[in-house]
């Protein structure tokens, strides 16, 4: 059995991208979003000094899911510390609601040390 957050109905034909990983039932557990929500929240993410991290570096560099899919977050802490600089000012109520659901998801994983894949269509 699957469980599926959706946030991509509506959007059908547009490009989604999809998070997910497997709970310890095996039940796979996904995020389904449009791309549009994703492009925004990545849009609201500056570079630190050092450049691009976590998930805005794949994201701006067009790597990672962009080059195959499904593709493994290699660093969930990485990957949040980098969601956590999200201006949330910049991001409509709906925008929000993904951002927050993207950020408990990666959260959860990390807690149970498990691995996040990402798919893209």
């Amino acid at each position: 059995m699957e469980k599926v957050k959706d946030f991509y109905t509506g959007y059908e034909g547009e490009p989604e991208i999809i998070f997910y990983f497997e709970n310890f039932d095996g039940q796979k557990v996904q995020l389904k979003a449009w791309i549009g929500y994703f492009d925004s929240i990545m849009a609201a993410i500056q570079p630190t000094k050092n450049g691009w991290s976590g998930l805005s570096y794949y994201y701006h560099t067009d790597t990672g899911w962009f080059e195959e899919t499904p593709w493994r977050i290699p660093d969930l802490g990485d990957a949040l510390n980098n969601l956590q600089s999200v201006n949330k000012t910049e991001l409509d109520q709906e925008t929000l609601t993904v951002y927050q659901s993207i950020f408990e998801l990666l959260h959860q994983v990390q807690l149970i040390d498990g691995e996040v894949w990402v798919e893209y269509y």
